[in-house]
């Protein structure tokens, strides 16, 4: 029982750890961050930019997941720390995107950088992490939370005052 609390202490150090450094290195490399907050978006221009960022997740995550046809991301999946370690610097430049894009609260960002880290750790067990990042996925799972909560924020209020013109000048 001592050994099974000595191990879960050492693996919940490590993954405090890696949790800091992914979190200071994806705030310290934050040079720009957008100061529009997701309520003050359009609907419109929310479903515009959540598309591109759809977009860009889900080329992310398939192809630095093992594909069936060889190509250049296929080879450099092959080697083992490389094609990890470039996932997840791919993974954090997903995460500047989006944070250039949207001012999110610190709860938000705290569970993109926990996919980042879950990610990072999954990832470099050779065999296992190329299956772990293609189901995992760290790309879509952050865009799917981000999606959640810029939908969630009601949008600004000059869309609503322009539906109620719409819709009074209908009636």
């Amino acid at each position: 029982m001592d050994s099974l609390q000595q191990v879960f202490s050492v693996v919940s150090a490590v993954y405090t750890a890696l949790l800091s450094i992914v979190r200071s290195v994806f705030l310290s490399s934050m040079t720009t961050r957008s100061i529009r907050d997701p309520a003050s978006y359009t609907a419109s221009e929310k479903k515009e930019t959540l598309r591109g960022l759809h977009r860009q997740a889900r080329r992310l995550d398939k192809k630095w997941s093992l594909s069936c046809k060889p190509d250049e991301y296929f080879l450099l999946n092959m080697i083992p720390i490389l094609g990890d370690s470039m996932s997840t610097i791919l993974a954090i430049k997903y995460l500047r995107e989006i944070h250039r894009s949207f001012a999110l609260p610190p709860e938000i960002e705290n569970k993109f950088v926990k996919n980042v880290v879950i990610h990072a750790g999954g990832s470099i067990v050779p065999l296992v992490g190329w299956l772990f990042r293609r189901v995992f996925g760290v790309n879509m799972r952050n865009y799917r939370i981000l999606e959640k909560y810029v939908m969630s924020v009601d949008s600004d209020s000059r869309e609503s005052i322009e539906a109620d013109s719409v819709t009074g000048l209908i009636n």
